[in-house]
């Protein structure tokens, strides 16, 4: 509910009736830096930053101070070992799959844009470590490399705003949120899990969220 009430937000703040066409360059390619917050921090052992790439193309939307852009993005995050864990290190690959409305503003250049998206994730044990079980607190299981268990396809959300330099040229900056759910398997104590299942902080994130900064090239497909 508060994701759609700030989308509805920034519609009404940033449509005002004299705005500024941004229709030509259509398609556009993003190099961001995303830094992590929240649960992709913690399980990338405070890893601030990781490259995103992204490739889009915007339409004509619903009225004259609207637009509709569709993209593909790809997020690659390798973490550093987590002390708590004992050096356990994992990595995280994302795709997404989304659509933004993007509103013309009086300042030139300026095109706010929200959105909601597809995020499939893919999570990776790249170095062994230990966790504490989470309710027998003296008990400790093991966590060899290897590769999480796949996820189904989650809803995402992002906002921000992209900044054109020129005619080719420019920079954006947008905060997404989205969801996603591993687990560690329960198993003999001491031993490598295999069964049940059980969650712990900072291993299995339920919610990666990054800032990403990026810079853009927008080109004409059809000029």
């Amino acid at each position: 509910m508060k994701y759609t009430t700030c989308f509805l937000l920034l519609g009404a703040l940033v449509a005002p009736a004299s705005a500024q066409s941004v229709a030509d360059s259509r398609a556009y390619f993003r190099l961001g830096g995303a830094f992590s917050q929240s649960d992709l921090k913690a399980y990338l052992g405070d890893r601030a930053v990781n490259p995103v790439y992204e490739i889009g193309y915007d339409f004509n939307g619903p009225t004259e101070t609207t637009g509709l852009g569709i993209y593909v993005s790809y997020l690659t995050a390798h973490g550093d070992p987590i002390e708590k864990y004992k050096g356990l290190a994992q990595a995280l690959f994302g795709w997404r799959v989304g659509f933004d409305m993007r509103f013309r503003t009086p300042i030139k250049g300026l095109t706010p844009f929200a959105g909601f998206s597809a995020n499939w994730y893919d999570g990776v044990r790249t170095a062994y470590g230990e966790v504490q079980d989470n309710q027998a607190m003296n008990t400790q299981y093991r966590l060899f490399p290897g590769n999480w268990p796949e996820g189904t396809a989650k809803m995402g959300f992002r906002f921000g705003a992209e900044y054109r330099i020129n005619k080719n040229w420019g920079v954006s900056i947008d905060n997404s949120v989205s969801h996603w759910l591993s687990r560690i398997n329960d198993g003999t104590p001491g031993q490598e899990a295999e069964t049940g299942s059980r969650y712990y902080k900072g291993i299995n994130p339920v919610a990666p969220c990054w800032l990403n900064i990026a810079v853009q090239y927008r080109w004409s497909v059809w000029d």
